[in-house]
Formats: C-alpha cells, sequence, structure tokens
C-alpha cells in the first residue's frame, strides 16, 4: 500500500517549488514545529526504536531553541529534516514548502554513489563516463554528501537507501541545501587519474530528467541495446512483469519492477509468464527486484507462491500507538477510513502501550501455487528494493534453496511502518509530511543480520567503478556465471 503513494513522490518534490521565499516570525515556526512534534510523539508506532527518548527530545528542544525570527521557510525545512532523520525510518516523508524555482536551475551532471564517492554515470559534456567527482563549487563532495544525507530518509542504519536515493535526487537535495546557482564549477578526476575543472550552467529539470534514461548504470550496453531510452523504458520503468530468456543456458529472467499493478492484470501476467516457462523447461530462474519500490502485498505473495515449494509465512503481527489521528486540523488527506482501519481493526487488541494484532489476515493465500516454477532460483536486491518488494526478498532469504545476490535492500529487515499513511501540511511555513500508523514485524529466520539494517543478500555483490565505465550488469552477470559454471 505504501507504494502506491511513493510512486508519485520525486514527481510531487520537483513540481511542487515555484515561488520566492518566505519568512516567518519565531512564534509561527514554534507552531509548526510544536505541531510536527506531537504528530510525531502521538502517531509515529515507533519513534524511539533507534533513539532514546531523552535524546530525540532533547534534539527536538535544541531545534526549537535554533529558530530564529526571520527564518525562512527553506532553511526551517532543513532544521525539520535533520531533526526527523534522526527517527531512521524512511517511510516518514517531509516535502519542502513551495519557495525554490527547482524546474529552472538543475544541476546538470547524473552521478553514481560507489563506496560513497560520486561517478559519472553519463558520457554528457565531454566527461568521460567513472570520472570521479572531487568538489563542486569549491565544496569538497564527501563534505556535501554528508550534508545530503539528512533529506533521504532510510530505515535505521541503511546507507545503502540512502545513497540510492541522493543519486537520483542528487539535483534536488543539493538546490536544498545550497540554494540557487546558475552555473556549476565542478573539479573531477578522469578515470586514468588526470584532474580537470569544467564550468556548467544549471540545466532546467526536464532536460536533466531526459538525460537520465542514458545511465551507464542502467547497463543498456550489457544487454546489446544501442538506445538507452528505449531500454530504460523496458526494463527499468516498466511496470508490468516481463520476462527474457538465456537460451544457452535454460535461464529465465524475471523483471518485476513494481507490484503496484491491479492484482487481477497481475496475476493473469504471472500466469503467463510461468506457463511460457514451463513449456521452454527452464532450469534456472532469476528474478529481478532491484528496482521495486514496493506496491500492493497480495501480488508479492502472488509471486512468490510460484517459486515456494512451502507454505510460508511474512509478518508476525502489526502494531499502532493511537486509535486515533494526531493533529487532524491540519491533515490535508488520509488514504483510508479511520473508523474502519484504527478502530475497527485494532480496537480489541490492546497492548501496554498501544494496540497489536498477532496475526496476518493473508497468511490463508501463502501456499504453493499449483504451476509453480521448480527449477533453481535466484534473486537480485538493490537499495531501491523497498516496501513489498524487500518483504518478497525476506520471504526468499527465509527459503535456503533460494538465492540473494546483490546489495542490501532499502526496508527494515526487521520491521518496517506500512499501512494507513496520513498526510498534513504545516499551517504557516506549508511543510508536507507522510507519516504510516502501522508497524509491521517480519517474520525472519535468520537472526544475525544486525537490527537497523536492510535485508543482507546471501552474496553481496556491488557495482565497480570499471563495471560502471563498461557499462556492465555487475550483479545480473554475476548469477549468468555461477549458472555458467
Amino acid at each position: 500500500m505504501k507504494t502506491h503513494n511513493l510512486c508519485i513522490v520525486l514527481l510531487i518534490m520537483i513540481s511542487r517549488m515555484s515561488f520566492a521565499q518566505q519568512y516567518f516570525s519565531n512564534e509561527q515556526l514554534h507552531e509548526d514545529f510544536t505541531i510536527l512534534e506531537n504528530i510525531l510523539k502521538q502517531g509515529h508506532p515507533s519513534i524511539y526504536e533507534y533513539i532514546d527518548k531523552n535524546q530525540l527530545d532533547s534534539i527536538f528542544i535544541d531545534t526549537k531553541a535554533s529558530l530564529t525570527e526571520k527564518m525562512s521557510d527553506i532553511e526551517f525545512y532543513k532544521r525539520v529534516v535533520s531533526a526527523t532523520d534522526q527517527i531512521k525510518d524512511g517511510s516518514l516523508l517531509v516535502f519542502a514548502p513551495k519557495t525554490i524555482n527547482t524546474e529552472q536551475y538543475y544541476f546538470p551532471l547524473l552521478l553514481k554513489i560507489i563506496n560513497t564517492n560520486f561517478y559519472i554515470d553519463t558520457d554528457d559534456f565531454g566527461i568521460p563516463i567513472g570520472s570521479k567527482i572531487l568538489s563542486i563549487n569549491n565544496k569538497n563532495i564527501n563534505r556535501i554528501l554528508e550534508t545530503l544525507k539528512k533529506y533521504a530518509p532510510s530505515d535505521g542504519n541503511n546507507l545503502n537507501k540512502k545513497y540510492r536515493d541522493i543519486e537520483q535526487k542528487f539535483g534536488l537535495y543539493y538546490l536544498y541545501e545550497y540554494g540557487i546557482h546558475q552555473e556549476f564549477t565542478i573539479r573531477y578526476s578522469e578515470p586514468q587519474g588526470t584532474e580537470k575543472t569544467i564550468v556548467l550552467p544549471a540545466e532546467s529539470f526536464t532536460i536533466v530528467k531526459h538525460r537520465n534514461t542514458k545511465r551507464s548504470s542502467y547497463f543498456a550496453k550489457y544487454h546489446l541495446q544501442e538506445k538507452g531510452s528505449n531500454f530504460f523504458n523496458k526494463y527499468v520503468n516498466s511496470p508490468v512483469p516481463y520476462v527474457f530468456y538465456k537460451n544457452n543456458l535454460k535461464t529465465a529472467v524475471l523483471v518485476v519492477n513494481s507490484f503496484n499493478i491491479e492484482v487481477n492484470v497481475f496475476n493473469s501476467r504471472l500466469a503467463l509468464i510461468f506457463e511460457e516457462i514451463n513449456k521452454k523447461k527452464i532450469k534456472h530462474l532469476i528474478i529481478d527486484i532491484r528496482n521495486n519500490i514496493g506496491g500492493n502485498r497480495a501480488n508479492s505473495i502472488r509471486l512468490f507462491s510460484y517459486i515456494s515449494s512451502t507454505l510460508f509465512k511474512q509478518r508476525i503481527n502489526s502494531f499502532v500507538s493511537s486509535l486515533d489521528i494526531p493533529e487532524k486540523n491540519y491533515l490535508i488527506r488520509k488514504y483510508l477510513n479511520e473508523k474502519e482501519f484504527l478502530k475497527d481493526k485494532f480496537y480489541g487488541h490492546p497492548t501496554y502501550n498501544g494496540w497489536k494484532l498477532n496475526f496476518d489476515d493473508l497468511e490463508a493465500i501463502m501456499v504453493p501455487h499449483k504451476n509453480r516454477f521448480q527449477g533453481n532460483i535466484y534473486v537480485l536486491t538493490g537499495g531501491n528494493t523497498s516496501a513489498t518488494a524487500s518483504e518478497f526478498a525476506i520471504l526468499a532469504k527465509n527459503a535456503t534453496e533460494i538465492l540473494l545476490i546483490g546489495e542490501e535492500t532499502g526496508t527494515g529487515y526487521y520491521f518496517h511502518m506500512d499501512e494507513f499513511p496520513v498526510y498534513y501540511e504545516l499551517p504557516n511555513s506549508k511543510i508536507e509530511l507522510i507519516m504510516f500508523m502501522e508497524k509491521i514485524t517480519h517474520f525472519v529466520k535468520d537472526k544475525t543480520i544486525s537490527n537497523g539494517s536492510g535485508l543482507i543478500p546471501d552474496r553481496k555483490i556491488s557495482l565497480s567503478v570499471q563495471d560502471l565505465i563498461d557499462g556492465k550488469d555487475t550483479q545480473l552477470d554475476y548469477v549468468l556465471r555461477l549458472i555458467g559454471g
């Protein structure tokens, strides 16, 4: 459910800012921050999971003390996200006010983060792919990365999710942090080590977005696709599951970029795909969910039913800390009916600090499909694998016969916030907030993964700088070589 709302997040963030900055009194900013604090303390289901109450209270107090007279709304926004980031909830989204024209003054380069360093991801402006960024406008790039982390929420201590978010929205976050720039002085080191400096004008978001399809890290070259945009639309951005084959290896690669599809449509598509896979007598199945940020949980369960040999279990319990939505006067919308979801669902299940359901109402459909695949199964994961896609990966992790390959997923391994999103707008600054009111605890078999991490794959395989330069899909190539012996 969560991803139904998150799919349009980037569009919202880009399109909402178009006016001159506004300034507010100390009283107005205190009012906004107090409302925010009340929302979080009264409604967030896991606010003190990763931070002690006294420590968070101290952060809130210090933030309010730092609010000066006639502070701009964008400066206030920066203080807000610095505070909310300490809760370490990747589902807690805070949107900037409508004050900066992001459409016309966007950072022009497209970047990839590898081992905390930024590398050029396209061949634009005569800068070779794989060149390492050293500084922007005389600011060290490592310092820039540190300042941008607060804008990219993630569960617990998951930096992989932050890095995937920052590399996709670098221009936006840079603008939040450093304001509008009409040009950028960029110092970089080419792959062979030669240091150079280039001055580039800012571009419109539309132009930068169009060039995004050319990223080397989308691996069009590896798949022998001449036009990166066509490959992007099919392989990276397609919401509908599709399959391609490596016939010489008797291998099928099933790409599932989203579970946010109408259930009947998704089920029909899967039925056709697995019928074809079984007819071809495929021996190896690779399921690629690296770009899947979630969607309808029933779809993820149905997909797993096609690869599971036994009954399976996904969730232990769900928890809410309140049966009432806090600070209702500042709601701009909510996704579900409050009484139906909160009170009818949880009222009869009190616990010492809230309400908890110790069962999963979808467990009845967690059974193997009659046409399930019975060969070797591999699942590719990454930092963008989130919400229900991450829950799918946990199911695969629990099934010891399935091999997970790639990078840490973007959602917490042991639990995450989901269901019943509520949408707020603070009255003065017009900052918007999305908070999910339900905490989902996952059923996991491997208890060795540290709390605060995403799912750690069985074999961690990451993109290298040389693979970025070559346009090589490191993780898929690893599995194909493993299958080929």
